[in-house]
């Protein structure tokens, strides 16, 4: 279809003239973290796991073990789709005594980049000879799987989507060149002008930037997928611009033609409320005594608190563990005192900033003003009681609502037209899926497809009865275009399914 015919402001990936077969995975919300205020992402063993099985999707694309001729897979289209660095979550920042959303100071920048240094050493790099050193090698044994296709004669497309908790990528090229150097391994040189042309249209942006801004979404008529990290239907996770607000929805043309400043400005939730998180996370381990009672638990509470969805169940865990210990053992009531004291603190401290009441939105906000009043008081319970209903009322969806879903850009009749039937997001951390059918257009089978990618990281879950686990939880969806085998099967060349990864373990819960 022609570019006049697309919908406003919509840029599709640039298809390529020769008939090819391709296969796509994406996953989302990785969050590789310099690891300062704990370690977000997976482990090695996981992502090793998830290389193997991508490389194996792509040598046996059908249901036979050795593929014939024409379903053997030409190309892989590899979608990182948002949060794949987080540059918020670390303790940097209050080291360097500013806050994430303060771009102004002459620091910002540097402080970016310092992060970066230490994500490249942790997530990029071969094992360090100390083992004890924090590793996941996400970006190493992405590589290494990248290199072993292509060496088979596969050509592969690493498409980094930009998320809410690196958004600060867009913002310092000098960082965004590190991340596309080190963490993807790609040069100013292996970067195509088709990519460059498809994200400056996209984006609004220069088509001559060596190391172009990450796009915001991807969408293709062969693939069937529209993929977006989510943040842009998150009231706290995206700011109002002069022409754009959240009630008015999916809206590419506007955000086009303010080059997307609505998800590239701070916010509340990704740069306020996380910034703040992990200042206080960095003081509390800074004020804690390591010699005292329960102190090796609290130390190791704080460095999961990272790991709880939302956050403030964290901060509610971490309270109620430092009472209970102060109640089992008399000489641990100095260290719940001093949690309470650097928690009090942290929210003065928090609400005293014009950037948390100027990003907030009305319903927060008010929320704000209702903590800043009771906060006064210095009751224990009624903090407590706060921080409960502030975590019932931040729990990320359980489920999709079908009027949301109708409202997904994916599913509107325009992007219908094109053939779009797929759509894909993240940024909520929890898996779902749902199906959809519309009358119109009536061509072929009217399937249409809602999945959430979850996140790929180690979480905090309740036992049943009692008591915590901590879980390694992935989602990866594979989706195979073979455009190839239309002429000699056209009713089998599509096809996708997403593939789960839950991991326990003793190592997991060794503390």
């Amino acid at each position: 279809m022609a570019e006049r015919e697309l919908p406003p402001g919509l840029v599709m990936w640039p298809a390529g003239t020769a008939s090819k077969n391709r296969v796509c995975v994406l996953i989302s919300d990785i969050h590789c973290t310099d690891c300062t205020v704990g370690n977000q992402t997976a482990s090695e063993t996981d992502w090793q796991l998830f290389f193997e099985q991508m490389e194996f999707a792509v040598h046996n694309p059908g249901d036979k073990a050795q593929a014939p001729p024409e379903q053997r897979i030409d190309e892989l289209l590899l979608i990182l789709n948002g949060d794949i660095v987080d540059l918020i979550r670390t303790s940097k920042w209050a080291e360097a005594g500013i806050y994430p959303w303060q771009r102004d100071d002459p620091r910002f920048a540097e402080i970016i980049l310092d992060i970066m240094r230490d994500i490249v050493a942790i997530h990029a790099c071969a094992r360090p000879e100390c083992s004890e050193q924090p590793y996941s090698g996400f970006f190493y044994w992405m590589r290494q799987s990248i290199a072993s296709l292509r060496a088979r004669g596969i050509a592969v497309t690493v498409i980094p989507i930009v998320g809410n908790h690196d958004k600060e990528l867009q913002v310092v090229p000098a960082a965004r060149q590190l991340f596309y150097e080190e963490c993807l391994g790609m040069t100013a040189l292996d970067i195509g002008d088709s990519y460059r042309a498809w994200v400056a249209a996209q984006m609004g942006t220069a088509k001559d930037d060596m190391y172009p801004c990450m796009p915001f979404y991807f969408a293709d008529t062969g693939l069937r997928l529209l993929a977006t990290h989510g943040q842009w239907r998150d009231r706290d996770n995206s700011r109002s611009t002069a022409n754009w607000k959240l009630s008015r929805g999916w809206q590419p043309q506007v955000w086009q033609q303010e080059q997307y400043r609505a998800f590239s400005e701070p916010c509340f939730g990704d740069t306020v409320a996380a910034g703040m998180l992990s200042r206080f996370i960095c003081k509390m381990a800074d004020t804690i005594d390591k010699n005292m009672p329960g102190a090796g638990r609290i130390c190791n509470l704080l460095d999961e608190m990272d790991l709880y969805r939302p956050s403030v169940s964290a901060v509610v865990r971490l309270l109620a563990e430092s009472r209970r210990l102060a109640w089992r053992t008399p000489e641990a009531k100095g260290l719940h005192d001093k949690v309470l004291r650097c928690f009090r603190e942290s929210l003065v401290d928090w609400m005293s900033h014009d950037e948390t009441w100027k990003s907030a939105h009305g319903g927060t906000k008010f929320g704000l003003h209702v903590l800043s009043v009771l906060s006064r008081i210095r009751w224990y319970w009624l903090e407590i009681t706060l921080m409960r209903l502030m975590a019932k009322v931040q729990e990320p969806e359980s489920d999709i609502k079908t009027r949301t879903l109708t409202g997904l850009p994916a599913f509107q009749p325009s992007y219908r037209e094109l053939g779009l039937r797929l759509h894909v997001e993240g940024h909520t951390h929890v898996a779902l899926e749902a199906d959809l059918q519309f009358r119109q257009p009536r061509q072929g089978r009217n399937n249409y497809t809602y999945i959430n990618l979850g996140a790929w990281r180690d979480s905090i879950l309740p036992k049943r009865n009692r008591g915590y686990r901590r879980r390694g939880i992935g989602r990866a969806l594979f989706i195979f275009d073979l455009a190839r085998l239309a002429q000699h099967t056209p009713g089998d060349t599509y096809r996708f399914y997403a593939r789960d990864m839950t991991s326990w373990g003793d190592r997991m819960d060794s503390w």
